[in-house]
């Protein structure tokens, strides 16, 4: 299901005092979602773990770059389109639809990415 939807607030949080997670507060015709947050991504104590991908930077920015805005208070009042699955929004999308960010789908494309690219590395490091 796709609405239009309007972002009511932002958050950037610690979750059970180890991960830095963030997400999005959305008003869908009176309904508050949430997009993001400790369900779809966290980052390690102090940003991640040097194994860990970025998932928490490439929120950050694909949220900005998808409302066109510089500046992560600027979230605030942004409308965008959402995706809903199931009861939970799974993606967002710029006003035109032209521009989406589903986190779970970029974030395993970014992991299946890392281990192609660090073989040799995994390799070097057996017991």
């Amino acid at each position: 299901m796709m609405e239009m939807g309007t972002i009511k607030a932002v958050h950037i949080y610690v979750h059970r005092r180890l991960y830095v997670t963030a997400e999005l507060e959305l008003n869908l015709k009176g309904v508050k979602y949430t997009f993001g947050g400790h369900e779809v991504f966290t980052s390690g104590i102090n940003g991640g773990e040097s194994a860990d991908p970025p998932h928490l930077g490439r929120f950050l920015f694909r949220c900005m770059q998808v409302c066109r805005v510089s500046n992560w208070d600027e979230l605030k009042s942004s409308k965008v389109l959402v995706e809903i699955n199931q009861g939970r929004v799974v993606a967002i999308g710029d006003a035109s639809g032209s521009n989406w960010f589903n986190p779970t789908r970029e974030f395993e494309e970014m992991d299946r990415e890392r281990s192609q690219t660090e073989p040799a590395f995994r390799e070097g490091t057996k017991n």
